[in-house]
């Protein structure tokens, strides 16, 4: 199911009668917007009639850059992410089972249709943005974001076992750019382009260089406590929240650095923060317009901390 196949998705059409197959493939729709670091989609569906399977795909030519398949387990993250806060604003999200086969390390997770309570107005939030009608078109500006809006970015990404963690010292970027400029030229193999916080015609995914390294640039990792399987899952799901909380904000992000040597991540690890792995460098950027700030932050910052 390509982006360009679900742009203009409604959230009238869903087939309020129809199957819980129906339903599942209706959803699927939005789960197809996730943003991922490659220029394509590493995952696809295998459909029941109850519930539907989330499977990681490979790409000839990443085996090199992504031996343990993290990458793919991150993008397979951000759509799982997706499609459970659809199928939860339509009342049908089940019970889901990460890894349910170890005989099947290309099976991600099971999401079976069911039936869940009402979704709360931070949930109602990050739909709509998932959905585009909250996202910032402009291109990153060098402004800091404010510190409001930082604290909306970590709540709303928070988790047990993912969370966002913001440089706020130059000790800290600088220390950043050091590994991650590292990081990139030890890596080998093709590079998948960087993806970027708005959306070409046809497609989420959109090749932009790295972002320069302004003093001003507002930079964050993704951190997850485990460096495995179950921490790349995770990676991409608190990166999907992150993601359309800065869309719900009115913000614009991009992908920073995939930090994909593992040397470089027990570098952040020691160089930011006490605690966790680091698996995403994001970078975000301020609003547009004194209206956007009066119109849009106000209200989604309140839904966030409710």
């Amino acid at each position: 199911m390509s982006a360009s196949s679900t742009w203009n998705v409604s959230e009238s059409e869903f087939p309020a009668k129809g199957s819980p197959r129906e339903k599942l493939v209706f959803a699927l729709k939005y789960a197809a917007l996730a943003p991922t670091e490659s220029g394509w989609q590493p995952w696809h569906y295998r459909m029941e009639d109850t519930h539907l399977e989330l499977l990681a795909k490979q790409k000839p030519g990443l085996e090199t850059v992504d031996p343990d398949g993290r990458e793919l387990l991150i993008g397979c993250g951000a759509a799982l992410q997706y499609l459970k806060l659809a199928l939860k604003h339509f009342g049908c999200l089940g019970r889901v089972a990460l890894f349910p086969n170890l005989g099947k390390p290309s099976l991600v997770a099971r999401v079976h249709f069911g039936f869940c309570r009402a979704r709360d107005e931070r949930e109602k939030m990050l739909f709509e943005a998932m959905n585009g009608s909250h996202i910032n078109h402009s291109p990153l500006g060098s402004t800091p974001v404010t510190e409001t809006m930082l604290a909306a970015l970590s709540h709303a990404s928070a988790g047990e076992r993912g969370w966002l963690d913001f440089l706020q010292s130059e000790r800290s970027r600088r220390h950043v750019l050091k590994i991650t400029l590292s990081d990139g030229q030890a890596s080998r193999g093709p590079q998948p382009p960087f993806a970027a916080g708005g959306r070409a015609a046809d497609s989420w995914n959109m090749t932009v260089a790295p972002a320069p390294a302004d003093s001003s640039a507002t930079l964050a990792v993704v951190k997850t406590k485990t460096d495995d399987k179950h921490g790349w899952l995770e990676a991409g799901q608190t990166m999907a929240w992150t993601v359309l909380q800065a869309q719900a904000l009115g913000l614009s992000w991009e992908f920073f650095d995939p930090v994909r040597r593992r040397e470089a991540r027990v570098a952040l690890r020691l160089g930011v923060g006490h605690k966790g792995f680091a698996q995403v460098v994001l970078r975000f950027g301020p609003l547009t317009t004194e209206e956007a700030v009066r119109s849009v932050a106000p209200a989604t910052v309140a839904a966030v901390f409710r």
